[in-house]
C-alpha cells in the first residue's frame, strides 16, 4: 500500500499452482508467476539518525528541545489531546518520536509511537526504562489503547522528542488534500492538537514542563526547518528549552 513506511527495496511474491483439478496447464511456462511491489513509498523517518524532517510545512512538525529517562530516577510523560476544533479532521495520524535515545528496539520503529487521534481524545506516551516496574504495559493502568510506549535501555538517556504528522501535506489549499464538510475545510495538521509533556523526578516528586514547538499553543513555526540541527531548529536557529517552574 502507499504509505509512509519505506520498505527499502521491492518486494515479490511468487505463485505457483500445481495439481489442477478439471484443468490443464496450456503450457509448463504459466504455472508461476512472480508478483512485484515496488517500493515508492516516502520515508516518513529521516535517513540519517537523530536529524529532523527537512520540511518547510510547519503544520507536519513539533518538537520538544528535552527529553530525560533515568533509571530509578525519571522518565519523559508526553499528552496529545485533539480538542475537536471546528477546522480539524476528526482523526489526525501522528509519529512520536525521541532523538538521540538508545532504545530497546533502536531502530525508527523502537524510537517511534504511531497512531490515530480522534476528535475528543487524549493519547499519552510514556519514555521510559525498558525495565521500570511499574510504567509497562502489564500494568493494568496502562493497557489501554490510547497509551503508548517508547522503551529505552537501562541506562541514562537524553535527547528530544520530535512530533511528526502522517500527512506528508497537511496544510495543502482547500480543494486540494483537505476535506470539506458544509462551508469548513478540515485539515489534519499539528496545529489542529494540543501537546503537553514533563519530565517528571520520581526520587523527588516533582519535575519541569516540556515546550512543544509548532503545536495549536505554539503554531507560528515558519520557514524550512533545519535537517542539520539535531534539535531540529526553526529556520536554521537551535530551539533552546526556556525555564519552567516546577511542578508538583
Amino acid at each position: 500500500m502507499n504509505d509512509t513506511v519505506a520498505e527499502r527495496a521491492a518486494e515479490t511474491i511468487t505463485i505457483t499452482l500445481s495439481s489442477p483439478t478439471e484443468a490443464i496447464f496450456v503450457t509448463s511456462s504459466n504455472k508461476t508467476h512472480t508478483f512485484s511491489i515496488i517500493d515508492d513509498d516516502t520515508n516518513l523517518f529521516p535517513s540519517r539518525y537523530g536529524r529532523a524532517d527537512n520540511t518547510r510545512y510547519s503544520s507536519r512538525l513539533a518538537i520538544s528541545p528535552y527529553a530525560q529517562v533515568i533509571p530509578n530516577e525519571s522518565y519523559t510523560f508526553i499528552g496529545v489531546t485533539h480538542p475537536s476544533l471546528d477546522s480539524a479532521l476528526t482523526q489526525i495520524g501522528l509519529v512520536i518520536e525521541v532523538i538521540d535515545m538508545t532504545t530497546t528496539v533502536n531502530n525508527a520503529a523502537g524510537r517511534a509511537s504511531m497512531f490515530t487521534i480522534d476528535a475528543g481524545e487524549t493519547h499519552r506516551i510514556f519514555v521510559v526504562n525498558q525495565s521500570h516496574p511499574t510504567m509497562n504495559i502489564q500494568n493494568p493502568s496502562f493497557m489501554n489503547s490510547n497509551t503508548h510506549f517508547i522503551l529505552t535501555v537501562d541506562s541514562a538517556q537524553f535527547g528530544q522528542v520530535r512530533a511528526t504528522t502522517v500527512s506528508e501535506r497537511p496544510s495543502l489549499p482547500a480543494g486540494l488534500r483537505s476535506v470539506k464538510v458544509g462551508n469548513t475545510y478540515k485539515f489534519d495538521s499539528l496545529s489542529k492538537l494540543s501537546m503537553w509533556g514533563s519530565v517528571y523526578s520520581e526520587l523527588s516528586g516533582t519535575g519541569f514542563a516540556m515546550e512543544f514547538i509548532g503545536d495549536m499553543q505554539n503554531s507560528t513555526l515558519g520557514g524550512n526547518t533545519n535537517a542539520g540541527s539535531t534539535l531540529g531548529g526553526t529556520n536554521g536557529n537551535n530551539a533552546l528549552p526556556r525555564p519552567m517552574r516546577a511542578i508538583n
